[in-house]
């Protein structure tokens, strides 16, 4: 996946998929076809709802909503896989 910034609020977006053969399996297809009707729509919903929210007044925290108190309105998992990239370019890993 590709995504590339083209301007203000707008974004270019491409695949490339990596397949056994030549040409795709049955399953293979499933998975482009579920990628496309819905990982992406889901995806593309949420970004505009994020860019959009971060474009108001209220918006005073970084790009991963991060809560320590365990709200439950956070995303632990990112924050957390990214501290873990993070930790292993200090350590030159």
């Amino acid at each position: 996946m590709h995504i590339i910034p083209v301007g203000p609020g707008r974004t270019l977006k491409t695949y490339d998929f990596f397949l056994e053969t030549a040409e795709p399996s049955e399953a293979e297809l499933d998975s482009i076809r579920y990628n496309d009707d819905v990982l992406q729509p889901e995806d593309i919903g949420l970004v505009k709802s994020v860019q959009r929210g971060m474009r108001t007044p209220a918006f005073d925290h970084g790009r991963i909503v991060h809560d320590p108190t365990g709200s439950g309105v956070s995303e632990h998992a990112e924050h957390h896989f990214h501290g873990l990239v993070l930790d292993a370019c200090r350590a030159g890993t």
